[in-house]
């Protein structure tokens, strides 16, 4: 952590606005990116899959970029419980799981929930290993920095 000091804590109502605009942004995102990747037929859901499993990396990059400076008490909310927790989503993930199911493929959906969860804890994994390479931070990154209030 840099040496500087804490910027002071945002206001209850600060929070919120960070968090509402950070979640636009991630949910606009997000639709775009379904606009741009359809769900084909009776196969997985394409795009769920790419917005969890890069949200999952991105998380990752980000706590750790986070744990190495003094940054605004409003760009974690902003970032990780906003624009990222609007650009994922478990509820499409669910009913992605459900129409594979109920296209006669209970194989498949097994298959889509598996790599769902190795591939996105594998993502998030991997975007801390790699944001500790880059901003140079100690190994027990997640361990120090991740608040699972906010994650």
């Amino acid at each position: 952590m840099s040496a500087e000091a804490a910027p002071e804590p945002p206001g209850e109502g600060g929070t919120r606005a960070a968090v509402m605009a950070g979640g636009a942004l991630g949910t606009a995102g997000r639709w775009l990116l379904g606009l741009a990747l359809p769900a084909a037929g009776p196969g997985w859901g394409w795009a769920t899959l790419a917005v969890n499993l890069s949200g999952a990396l991105a998380m990752g990059i980000l706590v750790a970029w986070l744990a190495t400076r003094t940054s605004s008490p409003l760009l974690r909310p902003f970032a990780a419980v906003g624009l990222l927790g609007g650009w994922t989503t478990y509820s499409t993930f669910a009913l992605d799981v459900h129409a594979i199911a109920g296209g006669g493929s209970a194989l498949a959906a097994v298959g889509y929930v598996l790599a769902t969860l190795l591939l996105g804890v594998g993502a998030a994994l991997a975007g801390l290993l790699l944001g500790e390479r880059w901003f140079i931070v100690s190994p027990s990154l997640a361990d120090q920095y991740a608040d699972e209030e906010e994650l």
